[in-house]
């Protein structure tokens, strides 16, 4: 008996493969060389990439780096469960910090060289390395804050390094690098050698400035971000509630937008804050965990997930001893529980971002043109040159 193949049209496979979660997508790579093809094509990822961001039901889960260099993707639902489990390609890249991350991709930095960046997909196990060339080989020059965004208006993603004397700007597209200069840098006046990482959200990067930059917001500080529209850094209004010498608050990403949580430094509650429509509007009202002061719960905890899909808060909280996540209930008004996940204080957690496997490129044929554009413009001059020497023998 003969056996009858069934053939299924390619834009059939194709807008059922779109529907599927990055992890179902990585095994069915291996179903036929075509799936493949298609799965791996840059233009399906990209769909499916902004299919995902903009289903508002998309499931998130969150990156969790372990003390022996892996990554693992956790569902915020059930973060007992491992999702994926991934290891940086190079070693040098194994055991560092996370400093951001958007859209799936996140931002590295290298321990050994001060200059070496990377950007990766763990999903995708896909990686660039990038090297700032305004900075020496052999110095030790740490940025003192660093960004990572996606740019709508020019479909790039940026990466920003905020310096003692200047700040660097690196489109992804392009492969550029760029040196700006800016008042606010110019204000800093510290030697650190810690890189704090930006809060991104509204395609902008947030950060605060007093001493040095951080996310931890007094009286003196100042709020300033990056305008991927002009690649400027500018500053942000301050709420007019921050007046006082007691009162601390630290930058979060809540409901799309920056919000600000804190509040009196011996107080047992703290205030929500959330800028929208140009205005600072008061959230909520959340009681301390445990009785905790609004102070140490503020310097030693981050927000990782807001309620913009779910009646929950998921604070990433870290003591002397532990470190620890706690769940804040917005319908019950209390924390209503703790996941110990760490074992170790070298553990350490990235902001909440969709799945993906998508990593966008180098657009080639954009860097042929310039580089033509370039050519014709140094012919020209060699050529305003060569007739300037003439005129000066005649």
């Amino acid at each position: 008996m003969e056996h009858s193949m069934l053939f299924i049209a390619d834009d059939i496979i194709y807008s059922i493969l779109i529907m599927l979660h990055v992890k179902s997508l990585i095994r069915f790579q291996c179903v036929s060389k075509s799936w493949k093809n298609i799965i791996g094509d840059k233009i399906f990822r990209k769909v499916h990439h902004d299919r995902s961001k903009s289903l508002s039901s998309s499931k998130k889960s969150f990156l969790f780096a372990t003390i022996d260099g892996v990554y693992e993707f956790r569902p915020f639902e059930n973060s007992q469960v491992i999702l994926v489990r991934q290891k940086f390609p190079l070693k040098r890249f194994q055991h560092v910090p996370t400093l951001g991350s958007c859209d799936g991709i996140v931002l590295l930095k290298s321990h050994l060289g001060y200059k070496s960046f990377a950007l990766w997909n763990p999903y995708s196990n896909e990686y660039g390395i990038y090297e700032c060339p305004y900075v020496k080989t052999y110095s030790c020059t740490t940025p003192h804050a660093c960004g990572f965004c996606y740019d709508p208006y020019a479909d790039d993603y940026k990466v920003i390094l905020i310096y003692r004397s200047f700040y660097a700007v690196y489109s992804l597209i392009r492969n550029s690098w760029e040196k700006k200069s800016s008042v606010h840098v110019k204000e800093l006046n510290v030697r650190s050698w810690d890189c704090s990482p930006g809060i991104n959200t509204e395609n902008r990067v947030f950060w605060s400035i007093e001493w040095k930059i951080h996310q931890l917001v007094g009286r003196n500080s100042k709020i300033i971000y990056f305008d991927v529209r002009s690649d400027e850094l500018k500053e942000l209004l301050k709420p007019d509630f921050i007046r006082e010498n007691n009162q601390l608050y630290r930058l979060t990403s809540l409901k799309g937008c920056i919000g600000l949580y804190g509040g009196i430094i011996s107080s047992k509650t703290f205030d929500v804050w959330i800028m929208e429509q140009h205005e600072w509007k008061l959230s909520l009202t959340i009681t301390c965990i445990h009785y905790i002061l609004c102070g140490p719960f503020v310097k030693n905890s981050v927000i990782l997930v807001d309620a913009t899909n779910h009646d929950e808060i998921l604070f990433h909280i870290r003591t002397a001893e532990s470190q620890y996540c706690a769940i804040y209930d917005l319908e019950r008004h209390r924390f209503v529980n703790q996941i110990d996940m760490f074992n170790h204080l070298r553990c350490y957690m990235v902001p909440i971002f969709s799945e993906s496997l998508y990593f966008p490129k180098i657009d080639m044929k954009r860097k042929r043109r310039e580089k033509r554009f370039s050519c014709a413009e140094r012919e020209q001059k060699e050529t305003q040159m060569s007739k300037c020497r003439c005129r000066l023998k005649w």
